[in-house]
């Protein structure tokens, strides 16, 4: 799954259902949590093509949460997001390489505390 499809996704469900910005971006957390929660799977059972593939498509939700951001309406708020949007990219790297499943569930806490304040303005 690529970029370009997400992108693509989420502009046909935006287009095509009465869902909210924020309902969609917390459909995009979950999307991302179980893929991630996949690929820690898939590392416990020597899965390497699950592993990868999960982590891909995570990775690709993350991206498309970046190219979401609004620097100019949200401000230091969507900077900070980027650079922990970053963060979570650089640790799923070195979870892929290093089959490291202590990085893969760094990046699940941080997206479930951001998942339960989107859901707190909602």
């Amino acid at each position: 799954m690529n970029v370009q499809y997400i992108e693509h996704a989420y502009k046909a469900t935006m287009v095509n259902t009465s869902l909210s910005a924020l309902e969609l971006i917390l459909h995009l957390y979950d999307g991302a949590l179980e893929y991630l929660d996949k690929s820690m799977n898939a590392i416990k059972f020597n899965d390497q093509e699950s592993k990868c593939e999960n982590l891909s498509r995570a990775i690709a939700i993350i991206e498309e949460l970046i190219n979401s951001l609004n620097h100019d309406i949200g401000g230091e708020i969507s900077r900070n997001l980027e650079s922990l949007y970053l963060y979570m990219l650089q640790e799923l790297t070195f979870a892929n390489v290093s089959n490291n499943i202590m990085k893969i569930e760094h990046v699940i806490e941080l997206l479930q505390i951001l998942k339960s304040a989107w859901k707190e303005i909602k």
